[in-house]
């Protein structure tokens, strides 16, 4: 089992430098310092290493959601760190260059993952913001916080697949809940204008 999981480990690191097509088990086995022969012992192919240290990081992804989710601060501050967690994963480990091809191979190769994972980040961001209904006031404007989830994590899908420095993405990332808290909660009527008649 250590074997496998030193090969999972390195494989992300083949991925995400290389690419899903660019990638071969030459490259694989090397990486984790392992034989061919060694590697097609726990793995049938390329197709099944992907599958395996997607499934598992996926897993941790949603772990490091759950522990975001119940961590202390505002509401903006812990949707941004439930959010996050997927962009640091993107970002920290695929090539810019690498990740929209790797996010569409997922999705060819990995498709009931991809939809697992989805409606597990899915839930915890809409547990999150129901959490908050008080605060954000999801029931006074006509989006449930199911739809409100869907609406953040299809945008963070678009900023993880720009090609931007980190810290660039992280900063798109804060201004996009900054922007979705604030319309939620700020539905007081604007002011009456000194200068109209009444």
């Amino acid at each position: 089992m250590a074997k496998r999981d030193q090969i999972l480990t390195a494989a992300l690191g083949v991925f995400g430098r290389y690419g899903y097509r660019r990638t071969s088990m030459e490259l694989l086995a090397q990486s984790a310092g392992v034989s061919r022969p060694a590697l097609y012992l726990h793995f049938s192919g390329k197709e099944d290493v992907f599958r395996a240290m997607g499934m598992r990081l996926l897993d941790d992804v949603i772990a490091a959601t759950e522990t975001a989710q119940k961590a202390d601060g505002s509401v903006g501050d812990r949707l941004y760190g439930v959010l996050a967690v997927k962009l640091k994963l993107l970002v920290g480990s695929v090539e810019a260059e690498f990740r929209s091809e790797m996010l569409a191979e997922a999705g060819v190769i990995a498709d009931d993952l991809m939809r697992s994972f989805k409606e597990r980040h899915l839930a915890v961001i809409e547990a999150l913001l129901e959490s908050a209904a008080g605060e954000l006031e999801l029931l006074g404007v006509a989006l449930s916080a199911r739809d409100a989830a869907l609406l953040l994590i299809d945008a963070l899908t678009g900023i993880s697949q720009e090609a931007e420095a980190p810290e660039t993405l992280r900063r798109r990332l804060r201004q996009m809940v900054d922007l979705t808290v604030r319309s939620l909660t700020d539905h007081r009527p604007p002011a009456p204008d000194p200068s109209r008649p009444a």
